[in-house]
């Protein structure tokens, strides 16, 4: 498990699984799959199950990825991606994944902020806009749209 500077690694139990997330972005994700599968939204929900092979041009050998999270609907599975920070390497295999998987992603940003202010965040806010059109969807500011509404559930 990595560590990038300030992320710290979080170990949480939700829903009955104990699970050591990579991010605190990745427990509030969480709770929010085991409030959607409390509520029927979703039959269950795994954290770093999936281990995908991808096939690339560039590479010889196969690179792998592994969604942050496999989800169970009622038409089938899902993943879903949270990034706190988006990397072209990171754009490319999710991209890779949605091209040659048949499971929908979804990415899930906490929130990219104003990306009219820092360059760094607008070349995030690029690379996800062009990914749009392999994903189900993307979430770009998780922290207003979903984590503020159900704050009072996160044991922190």
């Amino acid at each position: 498990m990595s560590n990038w500077g300030h992320v710290k690694p979080v170990t949480k139990e939700v829903g009955g699984k104990t699970c050591t997330f990579r991010s605190l972005l990745e427990y509030r994700w969480s709770v929010w799959l085991q409030l959607q599968k409390e509520q029927g939204i979703i039959q269950e929900w795994w954290y770093e199950d999936e281990v995908l092979e991808l096939e690339s041009e560039k590479f010889r050998d196969p690179i792998t990825y592994i969604p942050d999270f496999t989800i169970e609907t009622e038409s089938g599975y899902e993943f879903h991606e949270l990034k706190g920070w988006f990397t072209s390497k990171s754009a490319t295999k999710m991209k890779l994944a949605a091209t040659q998987y048949e499971n929908p992603i979804t990415l899930i940003f906490a929130s990219l902020g104003d990306h009219s202010k820092s360059s760094k965040i607008r070349a995030q806010y690029g690379r996800a806009k062009r990914l749009e059109p392999f994903l189900k969807r993307v979430i770009f500011n998780a922290e207003r749209d979903i984590f503020r509404k159900i704050k009072g559930l996160f044991e922190i």
